[in-house]
């Protein structure tokens, strides 16, 4: 289904809510914000995107200088190709003068774009190639969108006019229905593609195919009134119907069936989620953690699809399970190859803090480190070592965070 789009996360600030307030206005005018590009952290070095895996039979014993750490994966590479980085996969979205723009990045290869202009009454669409992060389309209203993706945001000029767009978000009090679900939805007309996006805060946009006609909207999902009470949903802001679109849905193991309303009829629909949370959630290790080549060293590969996952490098915590001596002040760093991706000093020096606290799992001392990050598919090291050369007992943990 290329042309319905899928999954979210955001970075900073709830996107859908800044759509929310601002498309709430009756003149939306928000004022485009020129960019040259976000600033990435971390920012990761481009790979080839087909390289050739390098197979192996067990991890790799050879630990990494001190001085210019250039660890090799400890597992094999994934065999389909897909290789190690920082994801950018993730739906982002911004509000420009009347209207929602909304971008679908599955892989770091592959941009989808759907624009929801209210005040024209039409769905623009374009999907194309990114390139180290760049993307230069032509949607179907006309307009020629050209920008530059990175791991925290889209930077975009829409017809000569700047924007920026930012990731929906993970984390938030409705985690437990926010992502992308797509399927067929049946009514008067006959069958047609649906897709709905549900971010954590509840909010919600709908894109309807049916042949070369494109319904959608952007509103707000309302919790049951009891526990066998479904979801309901108004979408004020609309493309295509003469009225508010409205609907009702339930969503168990990851199945979203329901129905909505537009001016064309009411149509019963039956989506799938993007993913589900079929998944091995945690790989720890402990180890002594000396200086170079005594560094404590991990390895872990992503498949099937990028992953968010957090890495943590704990040691002062340790001393108070009763190990000792403890690494008093551990420093993480993260590898693809011999290409660092991202390191961490102090958990709450990172730019995400916030996602961190929210996932649940941060810390409880503030010397220790933590990455929160997205990776694609790939063979991935954790190196850990103590700050000023210091030596103890650490552990270095992987976790799979979110609905991806």
């Amino acid at each position: 289904m290329k042309t319905i789009a899928r999954y979210f996360r955001a970075v900073g600030c709830l996107a859908l809510c800044a759509a929310a307030t601002a498309l709430a206005e009756p003149t939306p005018s928000p004022t485009p914000t020129p960019h040259t590009e976000p600033s990435a952290s971390p920012t990761a070095t481009p790979h080839d995107p087909t390289p050739t895996p390098t197979p192996h039979t067990e991890p790799s014993a050879t630990a990494t200088p001190r001085a210019t750490p250039t660890p090799t994966p400890s597992p094999s590479a994934t065999p389909d190709g897909d290789h190690g980085d920082v994801s950018l996969r993730g739906f982002y979205g911004t509000t420009a003068p009347g209207s929602l723009v909304v971008f679908y990045i599955e892989k770091n290869t592959h941009v989808q774009i759907h624009m929801l202009d209210f005040t024209g009454q039409v769905i623009g669409f374009a999907e194309g190639a990114l390139t180290n992060g760049y993307f230069s389309l032509v949607l179907t209203t006309g307009q020629s969108i050209v920008g530059k993706a990175t791991e925290t945001g889209i930077t975009f000029n829409l017809a000569g006019q700047p924007f920026q767009a930012s990731r929906f978000s993970t984390f938030g009090t409705d985690s437990s229905i926010a992502g992308g679900y797509f399927g067929v939805a049946n009514g008067p007309t006959g069958e047609s593609q649906v897709m709905f996006i549900i971010d954590s805060s509840k909010h919600m946009i709908m894109i309807q195919r049916t042949g070369s006609v494109l319904t959608g909207g952007f509103g707000t999902v309302t919790s049951p009134v009891s526990a066998t009470a479904p979801y309901t949903f108004t979408l004020t802001n609309v493309v295509g119907s003469s009225s508010p679109i409205t609907g009702n849905f339930t969503i168990v193991d990851g199945v979203f069936t329901g129905t909505f309303q537009t001016s064309a009829g009411t149509f019963t629909v039956n989506t799938f989620k993007n993913s589900l949370f079929n998944r091995m959630a945690n790989i720890s290790t402990r180890g002594l953690v000396g200086t170079g080549q005594g560094q404590l060293i991990g390895g872990f590969i992503i498949t099937g699809g990028p992953k968010l996952v957090m890495v943590r490098a704990m040691g002062p915590s340790l001393a108070a399970a009763g190990v000792s001596p403890a690494l008093a002040n551990p420093t993480l760093a993260l590898y693809a190859g011999g290409t660092q991706l991202a390191s961490n000093d102090d958990w709450k020096t990172n730019t995400n803090v916030a996602d961190i606290i929210a996932s649940g799992i941060a810390p409880t001392n503030d010397l220790e480190s933590v990455l929160l990050i997205r990776l694609e598919p790939g063979a991935y090291t954790t190196v850990v070592s103590g700050v000023g050369d210091t030596t103890g007992i650490g552990l270095v943990e992987v976790y799979e965070i979110g609905n991806d």
